[in-house]
Formats: structure tokens, C-alpha cells, sequence
């Protein structure tokens, strides 16, 4: 029977227990809170009020800012997506599906030819899959521990690229107030450049860690590059872009800037016509074809299968041939590099592969006097010095880049932490009828990201270049053709600093980042080999411990 004191004492003990409630441990929260439930009685009115006021304003200002009053939207978008739960898989084959789908129509379709509403940026192809490619990069990066380590383990074995990337991007959207009267356009810029650029570097530094992913998309570039070249041939015979009177009404953009690009483009002095084919501008194809070219060298000098390597080098005289229907002199000087950088990575991994190749030895010791030798025709020759430096022709041209650097680089100086994306032209000081645009990419670096900005951007593009070079020679040995892809990628990416000091139109960055992202993941790759290489080489010569020998008894056991 129970004690009558203790049923007197349980009452008081229950009441003592729920005045003291015990501590509640993460992730659990309690419920019962008057914060909690504060928050959840007003939170409805809050949301109610905040709906109001935002279909007020944009009712007022629709369309002319539809841009700022997508960020909300765009916001709990992120938010949701940092919210997703772990998953043990990730939609990486659809983000591959947009990436590759971006990288060809980044080279097949203008990117004038577009839908466009009033109010809304231009709905290209390119925005069409690079924005779903971006959203299924956060969605995997937020929700896949094995896609986060896969990137991080390839970004990390090159440490100084992303650490200069991430300074970039930041200085990007750090610069966008300073655009003053133009940010709007600023953000808009800087946004598309984190598409086109930031996520494009990323996801190709995860796509290519695996095996034969390199090689398929280095033979789809080149397979690309042949329906360029049946489009610019019947152009230049024409002269006139194919498609300017065939454009459908849905596709034509109401810009200025549009109409400009379908119409014949001519030099001046000379009265030639000059070939763009799906580009903006002659000297855009002219860098595109530049950019094959080494990719060409390496088909037709490696060992591949036959018809492979017929493929190119048949290439190189039809991309120069193409080049010179441009009429531009940024693609022969590409042109060049690609033969003088890809001979010296060629001789120098033959060489180091076989000490006794005497071919590869005679052309790395003698290479120096070659180069020189290469230099003095170029500044001796009176036809190839017209084909690199340009003649009478190209006067203007040349007039016009001195006088850029002249006005800009104080303006550089003067600010150094920018003025903003896009605002390049506007930071010089151009007026109307003068120049629309800054001839020289380094000036417009300078002049939106500021110094550190363009410090920034050498960095990463050198550091590449560099390893990519490296690489390229130290895994002579390997049985892993795509290896070699190292090469050709490095000389790319000079060719492309080289004609950034003379083009400034980022028609072709989103290649180039591809190419910086295919280089990483090739030098993660290398240096992990490498490692595991040296790790398997130490166990096998480490000595093996010495046994102890225990001392003899007396008795003779031990």
C-alpha cells in the first residue's frame, strides 16, 4: 500500500518540474517558447504587409525594373537551395546536359539573335542554358558531399587559381556601386559573368577529373569548328552575313548594337570585306580560329589514329586561310605563337621522354636561335611584318590603341579600385562618335576591376599557363593521352593573353574559362598520379625493419 506522505509530496514535485524545464539540446528547439510563438503569430501579418507593398511598386515601375524586383525571388531561391537536405546523389549528368549544350552554342549561335521583352535582359541561348546549368551547380553543391569534395579536392590541388578567382568574383560585385548611375547594368553584367565565367571554370574543373572527358569535348571544339568555316567561306564570297535578311521577327533584338553587327563589315582603307560568321565582329572569329589552332598542331602530331591526325593537318591551312578572310592581324599572331609555343612543349616532352631522340634535342638546344631567327624574319620580311604589325591599312587601328593607353591608364591610376562592370568606355571618357568600345582587354580590366582586379586575372591565366606547361612535359611517360592536352591548352591560353592586349571583346571567355577549369582538373589529376606514383615507389625500396633477436638462454632457448 502506498505511503500517504508520498502521495501528498508527488503533486508539489510535478508542479517544481514543469516551472523548471530541463535545457533542450541542438539540433531540437522548443516549441513552446513565447519567441517561437511571437514569431509565428506575426510572421503571417509581417509577409501579408511586405506582398502588399512590393506588388505596389512593382505594379509602378513594371517593366523598367523587373531586374531588381527579381533578386527577392531570387534570394529565397538560394535559400531554398541551401536548405536542401544531404543526398547521396547529385543531378550532375543534367548540369553536364547544360554545360555541354552552353559550350555549343556559345560557338554556333549569334549571340544577337535573341528573344527579348521590354524591361528584361536579352534571352539568348546562352542564358538559356547557362542559368539552369548555374542552378543545378548550387543544387549539387548544397545537397552532394561527394560533388563538394570532387570539386574541392581538383580546386585545391591549384590553390592559387581559385584563391585569385575568388578575389575577382568579389571585386566584381565590390566595384558595382561605383558604376554610380549605371548599376543596374553593372549588376546585370557582373551577374552574367559569374555564368559565364565563374560557374563555367567550376564545372569544368569537376567534369574533366574524369577519364576521357577531355578528349571528347577537345574533338567536339574541333568538330565545331568546321560548320564556322562553311558558314565563313560563302559569307566572305558574299559579303554579307547569310542570315541578316532571314531573321525571324521573334529574333530580332530592337539595338542599336544589333543591327550594326548584321550589317557588312568592311576595312576602310583597303575596301575588303571581313568574315564573322556566328560572331560579333571579324576579329572574334579571327580569335576563335587562333584558339584551334595548337589543338590542330596536336592532332597532327601525336599518336592518334589515322584519319585523325589527316583531320589536322588538313585544319591548319584551312583555319589560316579563314583567318585571312577576317583580315585581322590578332589571328596571325596566334597563328604564329601556337607553332613557336607548341614545338618548344613538343621537343622538350619527346626529349624527356627518350634522352637519345636526337630530333627532339637538336630542336630544344637549338630552339633559342630559332625563335630569335623567327622574330628577325617578322621584323625583316616587309610581307610578313605587314601581316603581323599591319601597313598604311591599319594605321587608324594602331593610332587608335595608342591613344587608349594614353587616356586610360590614368584614369587606372587614378582609381584604382575600378569603376564598375561595363563601365570601361564611360570611365575613359568617350563621347559620341568616338569609340564605343576599349580596344585593349587590359585597359578594361584596369578600368572596372581595378589594379587588383587585373592583378587577379594575370594571376590566373599565368598560373595555367605555367602548370599546364609543366605538366605537360614531366608526364611524357604517361600511357594517359589526355595528358597531352596539357600542352595544347597551355599555348591556347598564351595565345589568348597575347590578343587580349589588342581585343577587348569577351566573345570567347567562356572558352577561355572552360579552358582554364579542363587545365586544372588535368594538373589535379597529374599531381595526384604523381603522388601516388612516389607513395607506391617508397613502399616498395623502404628497407624493411630489422627483427629483434631475443638473447640465448643458458639452456640454449630463446
Amino acid at each position: 500500500m502506498a505511503d500517504p506522505d508520498l502521495l501528498k509530496f508527488a503533486p508539489a514535485e510535478r508542479r517544481r518540474r514543469r516551472r523548471s524545464r530541463a535545457p533542450i539540446l541542438k539540433p531540437y528547439v522548443d516549441t513552446r517558447s513565447w519567441r517561437r510563438r511571437l514569431v509565428i503569430f506575426t510572421y503571417p501579418f509581417a509577409l501579408a504587409l511586405f506582398c502588399i507593398i512590393y506588388g505596389f511598386f512593382f505594379a509602378l515601375t513594371a517593366p523598367y525594373l523587373i531586374l531588381f524586383f527579381a533578386m527577392p525571388v531570387a534570394l529565397l531561391a538560394a535559400m531554398a537551395i541551401w536548405a536542401l537536405p544531404s543526398s547521396a546523389s547529385a543531378p550532375t549528368r543534367t548540369m553536364e546536359f547544360f554545360f555541354a549544350s552552353l559550350f555549343i552554342g556559345l560557338i554556333l549561335w549569334p549571340n544577337y539573335l535573341a528573344i527579348s521583352f521590354p524591361g528584361l535582359p536579352w534571352i539568348t541561348v546562352i542564358r538559356l542554358t547557362g542559368f539552369p546549368m548555374l542552378f543545378l551547380f548550387l543544387v549539387s553543391l548544397s545537397a552532394s558531399d561527394r560533388f563538394r569534395h570532387s570539386v574541392s579536392e581538383a580546386l585545391h590541388k591549384v590553390p592559387i587559381i581559385w584563391m585569385a578567382l575568388i578575389v575577382f568574383v568579389a571585386i566584381q560585385f565590390i566595384t558595382i556601386p561605383f558604376a554610380k548611375a549605371a548599376i543596374g547594368t553593372a549588376f546585370q553584367r557582373a551577374l552574367i559573368e559569374q555564368v559565364n565565367w565563374t560557374c563555367v571554370f567550376v564545372v569544368s574543373a569537376y567534369i574533366f577529373q574524369t577519364p576521357g572527358r577531355a578528349e571528347k569535348y577537345v574533338g567536339l571544339l574541333m568538330a565545331l569548328g568546321v560548320p564556322i568555316i562553311l558558314i565563313a567561306i560563302p559569307e566572305a564570297m558574299q559579303e554579307e552575313v547569310l542570315w541578316r535578311n532571314h531573321v525571324p521577327s521573334f529574333l530580332k533584338v530592337d539595338d542599336a548594337v544589333a543591327q550594326i553587327i548584321l550589317q557588312a563589315s568592311v576595312r576602310g582603307a583597303t575596301g575588303l570585306y571581313r568574315a564573322k560568321a556566328t560572331f560579333s565582329t571579324a576579329l572574334g572569329l579571327s580569335e576563335f580560329m587562333a584558339l584551334l589552332v595548337p589543338f590542330a598542331i596536336h592532332y597532327a602530331t601525336n599518336t592518334y589514329r589515322l584519319p585523325v591526325r589527316i583531320f589536322g593537318a588538313a585544319m591548319i591551312p584551312i583555319l589560316f586561310f579563314v583567318i585571312r578572310l577576317t583580315d585581322s592581324r590578332l589571328g596571325l599572331v596566334g597563328f604564329l605563337i601556337s607553332f613557336l609555343l607548341y614545338l618548344l612543349l613538343w621537343s622538350m616532352r619527346r626529349f624527356r621522354r627518350n634522352r637519345r631522340d636526337l630530333l627532339a634535342a637538336t630542336v630544344v638546344y637549338a630552339y633559342p636561335a630559332f625563335f630569335l631567327a623567327s622574330v628577325g624574319a617578322v621584323l625583316t620580311f616587309h610581307k610578313l611584318n605587314v601581316l603581323v604589325f599591319g601597313g598604311g591599312a591599319q594605321a587608324d587601328s594602331n593610332e587608335a590603341r595608342k591613344l587608349q593607353l594614353v587616356m586610360g591608364v590614368p584614369k587606372i591610376l587614378l582609381n584604382p579600385l575600378g569603376h564598375g562592370p561595363g563601365m570601361s568606355g564611360t570611365a575613359m571618357g568617350y563621347g559620341e562618335g568616338q569609340f564605343v568600345t576599349v580596344d585593349n582587354y587590359y585597359l578594361t580590366a584596369g578600368l572596372e576591376y581595378g589594379v587588383i582586379g587585373l592583378a587577379c586575372f594575370f594571376t590566373m591565366f599565368l598560373t595555367a599557363i605555367g602548370l599546364g606547361a609543366k605538366y605537360a612535359v614531366q608526364t611524357a611517360h604517361r600511357r594517359d593521352s589526355e595528358m597531352y592536352l596539357l600542352a595544347p591548352l597551355a599555348v591556347a591560353l598564351a595565345e589568348f593573353l597575347v590578343i587580349k592586349s589588342v581585343f577587348s571583346q569577351e566573345d570567347n571567355h567562356s572558352l577561355l574559362f572552360l579552358f582554364l577549369g579542363m587545365t586544372v582538373a588535368l594538373v589535379a589529376r597529374a599531381r595526384a598520379d604523381l603522388r601516388r606514383e612516389q607513395e607506391l615507389a617508397g613502399s616498395v625500396t623502404r628497407p624493411a625493419p630489422a627483427r629483434r633477436r631475443l638473447p640465448s638462454l643458458a639452456s640454449g632457448a630463446r
